[in-house]
């Protein structure tokens, strides 16, 4: 009973692949290269099929990571979004520099000096914390971790942005030379290098996104950016929690932070210690703007400068994505809790 269960697995698995269905591209499925397309645009599919819906839309030069090959495809995350792209207009890498941007460990590991578990021990991360990539060696990523350069097996990170060379895309905040928890060092030349980023919007393949980037460039001239941020930040009220979540479908406290202000144009840091770090103007509590980030210390633990982010509404209030029980809340800055906890303010733009 046991090899005829077996057997069918391996089939379903099997017809799986070859009708073009989507196995579940998870973070725990090991990476086989760095894809960058070579049309002037290259669409990225549900299925992989030519027939089948599209999902966004890539230009030439944009970088994928490459899950797999399937058939004449490729199963790819491009852009955040897991879907097929037709192979022949994709130059496949098996060894790449590419910026990647930050991504989170799904499991405590080690940081090795070379891609292979024979290789040193140069660092070790634990679940929850981030890192950022840097480049792609044979299913391992070339990462940036607390000021040390190392490897991590592909299947056991999650990115969390979009690569920095893609379209859309304004990850220009990051110092390799600095911590790779630091968005910023806070610098002229760092403060300069922001400024020019954020002369323009933010343009995604996400429709979500797309037409909430629509939503927030428009009316410029009677709102301040703050406001319009603050004001598109409540419609998420009641959205739930996800732990290491970046998107509508799911929210962690920095990571709704990210997302809000990503559609306005804006790389503020994916977590809250690089939301602490990335430069902008720190505010105290007396001197609050709508749409400030507001940052808190000690929620979980005393290891980090900040390990809690929301954004300021008004009146005292805050709108954070507070845990899995509560999800995406209003609260109060009197509240004994955060009172006790309010690290600062930062005001961006």
């Amino acid at each position: 009973m046991k090899r005829l269960t077996t057997r069918l697995i391996i089939l379903i698995l099997t017809f799986s692949m070859l009708a073009g269905f989507a196995l579940p591209a998870q973070a725990t499925e090991l990476k086989t290269g760095i894809g960058v397309v070579t049309a002037s645009s290259l669409r990225l599919r549900a299925k992989a099929s030519k027939d089948s819906e599209i999902l966004a839309t890539a230009v030439g030069g944009d970088s994928v990571v490459i899950i797999r090959e399937v058939g004449d495809w490729y199963l790819v995350n491009y852009n955040l979004e897991i879907g097929y792209m037709y192979k022949d207009y994709v130059e496949f890498n098996e060894r790449k520099n590419v910026k990647l941007g930050y991504a989170m460990f799904d499991t405590g590991c080690n940081v090795r000096q070379g891609p292979g578990t024979e290789s040193g021990i140069v660092a070790q991360a634990p679940k929850g914390e981030t890192c950022f990539i840097i480049g792609f060696n044979c299913g391992w990523y070339k990462v940036s971790f607390n000021g040390e350069i190392g490897y991590v097996r592909s299947d056991l990170l999650t990115l969390l942005e979009l690569p920095y060379s893609n379209f859309g895309s304004k990850g220009n905040t990051y110092k390799e030379s600095g911590s790779s928890e630091k968005s910023s060092s806070g610098s002229k030349s760092s403060r300069s290098s922001g400024s020019s980023s954020r002369s323009s919007r933010t343009s995604t393949t996400n429709s979500s996104s797309s037409s909430a980037g629509s939503s927030a460039s428009s009316n410029t001239s009677e709102t301040s950016l703050g406001e319009r941020v603050a004001a598109y930040a409540q419609q998420f009220k009641g959205y739930r929690y996800v732990y290491g979540g970046a998107s509508p479908s799911g929210f962690d406290c920095s990571g709704m932070v990210y997302y809000i202000y990503r559609q306005f144009g804006y790389n503020v840091g994916r977590t809250s210690t690089a939301q602490y770090n990335n430069g902008y103007s720190h505010v105290s509590r007396g001197n609050l703007k709508v749409g400030d980030i507001v940052l808190f210390e000690r929620t979980y633990t005393a290891s980090t400068p900040a390990t809690h982010s929301g954004i300021y509404i008004g009146n005292g209030n805050f709108i954070h994505a507070a845990n899995s029980r509560l999800g995406v809340i209003v609260s109060s800055l009197d509240n004994d809790y955060y009172a006790s906890r309010f690290l600062c303010g930062v005001r961006i733009g």
